[in-house]
């Protein structure tokens, strides 16, 4: 097999990979939708590049091992990538999820201010009729 077919194999293969993992990330809410998107746009283009290129010269210039080596760091650098996305992901969701906390907190205080401003008027009132 010449490297040229083996890398379309695994552009392929590690296209129809990205993609599965990109829907089941969505399914199991560990990936926000924007970078769903993005990851499946990717995934689709690796598949499409797979598919549709051929890679006839690249035997020339890049030896067996070099393709290998360059798959490997490939491969590296695409998972990093794709698992910075769902931490990113999770830290948005609760960041997200934290504002919210802190706008009903907001919210409770500012009607326990109102509560405490009325009780304060009424012992006013209260003080001001008992000592007359």
């Amino acid at each position: 097999m010449k490297t040229g077919e083996i890398l379309r194999i695994v552009m392929t293969s590690g296209g129809v990979l990205i993609l599965m993992e990109t829907v089941m990330s969505l399914s199991k809410r560990r990936l926000k939708e924007q970078f769903c998107l993005f990851w499946g746009v990717i995934s689709v283009l690796l598949i499409l590049a797979g598919i549709f290129l051929r890679p006839i010269v690249w035997s020339r210039y890049v030896s067996r091992t070099g393709t290998i080596i360059i798959i490997i760091a490939a491969v590296c650098v695409v998972c990093c990538l794709f698992y910075f996305s769902i931490y990113i992901s999770v830290l948005s969701r609760k960041t997200q999820e934290l504002a919210m906390q802190v706008s009903l907190l907001n919210q409770e205080n500012e009607r326990m201010f109102i509560e405490l401003d009325r009780l304060q008027e009424l012992l006013e009132k209260a003080c001001a009729e008992g000592g007359e």
